[in-house]
């Protein structure tokens, strides 16, 4: 067993009212003892828990492996991480899978493997080892009875043998009595012949801690302040079940407490279990850590973030294409700022940055509109190599391109990365550019616009351009051969500005909107004779888009005459 470092205290003051109807059997280093024949009666006590900075800083995640990782507790993983990060300290995973119905080790992998992919590396924990372990707790049984029987010795706890009808049929008195459903204590008082009589017939039992009648407990919690609870809204609780399970509180307390961690980091939703934990840390006589509750995430309609909201596991959204820094970034932001307008950090710089007093007690609302947007800035924010590399292959891999990169691959994510958010996006992003439907945009409310302008004259001129060799020869020269040729056609045309790009974009481009006009004809031109675009994509060249500008009668779109769908189809 691991032996418990310095860490913060608490103090607290106890004052017994035990009375026994046999004997107290014995006082050992002022501690007393008694058997399970005594009568306790309740005792009155207040812990006030105190925050002081001692020792080595060690906190720990500890997800349950029944289910992917949720975007709530991997914030969670990440504050631990940071605080841990930013101190000096150890950042600790431990698994607690005490659910054995529920717990998978495939629901472990995949935990593992997002917190991986977010970048957040443990110092102790599965696949590593420590000082400290096992790091399951399934692998922890042995240390839970053995504490377990620590405090069935001192009387803390004792073994309650109650049905569970007859439990029932409190929680309905309770319930006719308008109070909260706390156990009555039936067993808390039994004597030794009460108890040996139902453990020779082998009544199941549970353990039950002995819970203070009067006083409360304070804690300093270092996101909300003050917290406090009265004793008397909590009953005799279970830290052993009638199988020989241990209960949650039971187990997270002991082992934070023999891994030494001094600081626990965790969402709000286990404020409540700071009582019970509380009182478990005191009577097995253990230091007792700094408290700090995190908001919960909340969807826009200010109800718990749930998969009704859509995407909510780390899992997700990296399938979906979004980046670990930028996940990472945009986590950190839920409930915690440096207090400048800054919002773009890598997970370096909020190591630097991050202090547990700026964390929010208040819920941060999960906005899917902004994490996009994040992500398209560290998307784009990415050494241009790097970008090339990761959007080449995704071209590759859906089969629109024949090689993952080159000179092809530079020159579209250079044009079409502004357009991009996630990396599938990308997909999408060339597809568009590669398509030509001028005969839908010249259809369209928009399109009439461009019509009105004498587009069939530009129409003309720019077969002839084409017809010549001018125009493909200028292409061939590039960003400089494009330039020199568009100034010499709108001499020629007497156009410029919009009058002279809208009607070459749609007449080159099928579209009313795009980028640059220029990278984009000299991109498509290169798509034709550089032998990038693979067969199947979908790429309409050059020869086919002036074949389609032959063939259209510019008369039927100003007579309104609608035009077959298979005349677009080249």
């Amino acid at each position: 067993m691991a032996t418990v470092a310095a860490a913060p205290w608490f103090r607290a003051r106890l004052i017994p009212e035990l009375k026994n109807r046999q004997s107290l059997l014995y006082c050992r280093n002022g501690h007393r003892r008694y058997r399970q024949s005594l009568c306790f009666r309740r005792r009155s006590f207040s812990i006030y828990a105190s925050a002081r900075d001692e020792g080595e800083v060690r906190v720990r995640f500890a997800p349950s492996p029944t289910g992917n990782l949720h975007v709530g507790g991997a914030r969670t993983a990440l504050f631990n991480y940071l605080y841990a990060r930013s101190k000096g300290g150890k950042f600790v995973l431990r698994i607690e899978d005490t659910d054995l119905e529920r717990s998978t080790r495939e629901s472990e992998e995949a935990v593992l493997r997002e917190l991986s992919w977010l970048g957040l590396a443990w110092d102790e924990g599965p696949g590593i080892g420590g000082n400290y372990g096992p790091y399951r707790q399934s692998e922890r049984n042995a240390l839970y009875k053995e504490f377990a029987e620590k405090l069935l010795q001192s009387g803390h706890v004792y073994r309650c043998f109650c049905s569970n009808e007859e439990l029932e049929k409190m929680k309905e008195m309770a319930k006719l009595k308008q109070l909260p459903p706390v156990y009555t204590g039936r067993w808390a008082s039994a004597t030794e012949q009460e108890v040996l009589e139902e453990l020779a017939k082998g009544t199941p039992y549970t353990y039950r801690f002995r819970v203070p009648k009067e006083g409360s407990l304070k804690i300093d919690d270092l996101i909300r302040g003050e917290v406090s609870w009265n004793f008397d809204t909590l009953g005799d609780f279970v830290i052993m079940r009638s199988n020989g399970q241990p209960v949650y509180n039971f187990c997270v307390t002991v082992d934070d407490a023999t891994m030494a961690i001094s600081h626990v980091i965790r969402a709000e939703e286990h404020l409540p279990n700071t009582l019970r934990q509380a009182l478990i840390y005191k009577a097995l006589g253990f230091p007792m850590p700094h408290f700090a509750h995190v908001s919960l995430i909340l969807a826009p309609d200010r109800s718990k973030l749930s998969k009704r909201h859509g995407a909510t596991s780390v899992g997700q959204f990296r399938d979906m294409g979004y980046l670990p820094q930028a996940m990472v970034n945009y986590l950190a932001l839920l409930g915690w700022g440096d207090g400048t307008e800054n919002e773009f950090f890598s997970l370096e710089q909020l190591v630097e940055k991050f202090t547990i007093e700026r964390v929010n007690k208040s819920g941060a609302i999960f906005d899917s509109t902004k994490l996009r947007w994040m992500n398209g800035q560290h998307l784009r924010s990415l050494p241009s190599e790097e970008l090339n590399q990761i959007i080449g292959e995704r071209w590759k891999d859906a089969d629109i391109v024949t090689e993952s990169q080159g000179v092809f691959i530079q020159d579209a994510v250079l044009l079409l990365k502004d357009g991009i958010d996630l990396i599938p996006d990308s997909e999408k992003a060339l597809s568009s550019l590669l398509s030509y439907p001028l005969y839908e945009t010249l259809a369209s409310t928009e399109g009439k616009l461009i019509l009105e302008d004498g587009v069939s004259e530009v129409a003309k001129s720019l077969l002839a351009a084409y017809d010549s060799g001018e125009l493909c020869g200028a292409l061939a020269e590039g960003q400089p051969g494009w330039k020199n040729w568009v100034k010499k056609f709108g001499k020629l045309l007497k156009r410029k500005g919009k009058s002279l790009f809208m009607p070459l974009r749609v007449l080159l481009t099928g579209k009313l909107h795009g980028p640059d006009i220029g990278a984009t004809t000299v991109l498509l031109y290169k798509a034709g004779t550089s032998g990038s675009v693979a067969p199947q994509a979908g790429f309409v060249t050059f020869d086919e888009r002036f074949k389609i500008l032959r063939e259209i009668q510019w008369e039927s779109f100003s007579s309104n005459v609608p035009l077959s769908a298979g005349a677009i189809t080249h």
